[in-house]
């Protein structure tokens, strides 16, 4: 199974999410655009599967 790299602004310290890049470019709360590489804890994990139920899809949906 393939993984989804999340990411972490490096200004607020947000979870960025592919989808995210997509649709703003960068992070969702402050609009930064520099981000770097992240594990996720639990409840980030949790947060990301409720913002995107459909986690078996995850792969397929990702903009190319």
């Amino acid at each position: 199974m393939e993984e989804v790299s999340f990411y972490r602004c490096t200004i607020c310290h947000r979870v960025v999410s592919p989808w995210d890049i997509a649709e703003k470019g960068g992070c969702r709360n402050c609009g930064g655009t520099r981000i770097a590489p992240t594990n996720l804890s639990m409840v980030e994990k949790v947060v990301q599967i409720a913002k995107h139920p459909r986690v078996w899809t995850w792969k397929n949906e990702l903009p190319q």
